[in-house]
């Protein structure tokens, strides 16, 4: 009797726990339907972002470069005038120093619309037609362009450092400002048994107006051709010409994360001054350059 009481309750309490059993395994789908949130994954907030700097709208550029240039014209001072036409391959035998010129160029732009400041440099010592009469012709030349600068069209320069990598679009500039010329024509005659008579030498600075353009185009995102030209003069202050064209090809690069080229052209520059008193300049000056710009 006793052992069939025990298993009348062994069975009943097993009866139970299978009926627990199947009761929760049907009451969790409709759980699972009632609230829809338990099968999906919990989702983080995401963090809030830093706020991010504007664009700048600031951008610019330097450039270095050295010129070798050739020379072809006429250099007058008083009664004395000297004709000289060499290219820069044989400007040696026709001068007693090797003329190299400097050049640099700062371009600074708000968006679109900026200033530049283009320096050029030239010292040409000429050699004497006849050693006994003086030691020769000694000519130094300065000219300093300032003006305004405006982007027609193509990316604006500020938007060039976060470019590159990239082939960027045609790019046109046109600019007007003013070129100052400082032209310093000197000659020294030796004297008897060495000594040194007093030279003539006359100088002057005389400032005009110019108004050019620039096109620069890519063929790839580093190699680059550009073009540029300019003419001024207009009889302002006894020039009656001076204009300049060059061309060149670069290549760009990344110098400790800032962006740069190197650059491989050609550049004349052409002066003419009426002549005013003892001093007249009438100059072409033509040949290579190499030359390193640094972009911000």
């Amino acid at each position: 009797m006793t052992l069939d009481v025990k298993k009348m309750v062994f069975g009943f309490y097993k009866l139970i726990g299978w009926s627990a059993l199947a009761l929760t395994l049907k009451m969790a789908p409709s759980a699972a339907a009632d609230n829809p949130v338990a099968d999906e994954p919990i989702k983080q907030k995401p963090l809030p972002l830093l706020s991010q700097a504007p664009p700048s709208h600031f951008g610019g550029n330097l450039s270095l470069y050295t010129w070798i240039a050739g020379v072809s014209g006429h250099f007058g001072i008083g009664p004395y005038s000297r004709n000289v036409d060499a290219s820069f391959i044989d400007i040696n035998s026709q001068s007693r120093q090797f003329p190299i010129g400097f050049m640099g160029r700062m371009e600074g732009y708000y968006d679109r619309l900026g200033l530049f400041v283009d320096g050029n440099y030239m010292n040409i010592n000429l050699k004497p037609r006849y050693g006994e009469i003086s030691q020769g012709l000694d000519s130094h030349l300065g000219l300093m362009d300032v003006g305004v600068i405006y982007r027609l069209f193509g990316p604006p320069p500020s938007e060039i450092p976060s470019l590159i990598g990239q082939k960027k679009s045609n790019r046109l500039d046109l600019y007007l400002g003013s070129r100052t010329l400082w032209v310093d024509n000197s000659l020294q005659s030796p004297g008897w048994i060495g000594q040194i008579r007093p030279g003539i030498s006359k100088s002057n600075a005389l400032t005009s107006p110019i108004l050019g353009g620039r096109m620069t185009v890519d063929f790839t995102p580093e190699i680059f051709v550009s073009a540029d030209g300019n003419v001024g003069g207009f009889g302002v202050q006894n020039v009656s010409f001076t204009g300049g064209i060059q061309g060149l090809i670069g290549y760009r690069f990344s110098a400790y994360e800032m962006p740069a080229s190197v650059e491989l052209g050609y550049k004349a520059l052409k002066y003419s001054i009426e002549p005013q008193g003892p001093l007249a300049t009438n100059v072409l000056l033509n040949g290579p350059f190499l030359g390193l710009t640094s972009y911000w």
